[in-house]
């Protein structure tokens, strides 16, 4: 059992709750565990405070309690050591908690930060810095940027619907990618380590957190009826079939993939803006110590051996 935790809390994550936070704190110290602030004021320094905890060796474990933002501000700072990251999702979307299928209860939450297994999680890198879930350019990280944060706050992902339409109604805008070195148009580009997106949405099935290869997904809408078309699929799971999924949709493993050396793109780092192209994303980062549900376990294994016998 783990006993000590270190705790990061955003709060500014999104309308998730500061209850859930309680819930979760209360069976921990039911427990007989330690639970600790690390007071942070931003990503960089919430980086640096998990860093420091993680060479002092003064916990069993620290605890991202927030969204994936959040958690990859965690998870840099841990990314290489021996601290396990735990998570409290708290966020909008949490794609990375309904990727390991943490749920929302309090204390089966509670439960898996002290007894749950650990898997190890490699990051991608962009531009040199680790990301954990993925990178999109174009059209969602348009929607990312245009997103009101006080609305998020209060009306969860619908405040996303504004952005969407604004987006949509502007059309696409088109840029260069290259995969593995293989040149490509597209208006909306997702690299992925996680199988969902956006929360509860599926967006492939050819890889997972835990599983070291990334997905490109490259979207060339070349109108706006075939931006909609793209922006409907994700959802509706179209993109997750070569049955269902448009015509100027691909989805390919990568290793390196290079976006908007020529012309620009927004651009959207685990949910978060990240400013604008170029961009070069490889998929061997570090390496964070994850702490997850024993299911997720599973489904790791069999990612894994999916992968290497495709």
């Amino acid at each position: 059992m783990r006993r000590s935790f270190a705790l990061v809390y955003n709060a500014r994550a999104g309308i998730a709750l500061p209850r859930r936070l309680d819930g979760v704190v209360g069976p921990l110290r039911e427990y007989g565990c330690d639970v600790f602030q690390l007071a942070a004021r931003t990503a960089a320094e919430a980086t640096d405070r998990v860093a420091e905890a993680a060479a002092r060796g003064i916990c069993d474990a620290v605890i991202a309690a927030g969204g994936d933002g959040t958690f990859r501000a965690v998870a840099a700072g841990a990314a290489g050591t021996h601290l396990p990251v735990g998570l409290i999702p708290l966020g909008t979307g949490n794609v990375l908690a309904h990727e390991v299928a943490m749920g929302k209860n309090v204390r089966t939450i509670a439960n898996v930060l002290v007894r749950g297994p650990v898997i190890g999680a490699q990051a991608g890198l962009v531009n040199g810095a680790p990301f954990f879930l993925m990178v999109g350019a174009g059209f969602d990280a348009r929607v990312v940027a245009g997103l009101d944060y006080a609305s998020k706050r209060a009306f969860g992902r619908a405040a996303y619907m504004m952005p969407v339409l604004r987006t949509l109604r502007r059309g696409p805008e088109r840029f260069d990618v290259s995969v593995d070195g293989e040149a490509y148009q597209a208006s909306w580009v997702i690299v992925t380590r996680a199988s969902h997106f956006g929360g509860s949405f599926k967006l492939t099935r050819d890889t997972c957190v835990g599983v070291d290869h990334l997905i490109a997904v490259v979207i060339d809408a070349r109108t706006r009826l075939e931006l909609i078309v793209a922006a409907v699929a994700l959802p509706l799971g179209r993109l997750l079939d070569p049955a269902t999924r448009p015509c100027f949709v691909r989805t390919m493993t990568a290793r390196k993939v290079e976006i908007g050396r020529l012309s620009g793109a927004a651009v959207e780092v685990d949910g978060d803006v990240a400013g604008s192209t170029p961009v070069v994303i490889t998929s061997e980062g570090p390496v964070v110590r994850l702490i997850v549900p024993e299911r997720y376990v599973a489904d790791v294994s069999n990612r894994h051996a999916n992968h290497v016998h495709s």
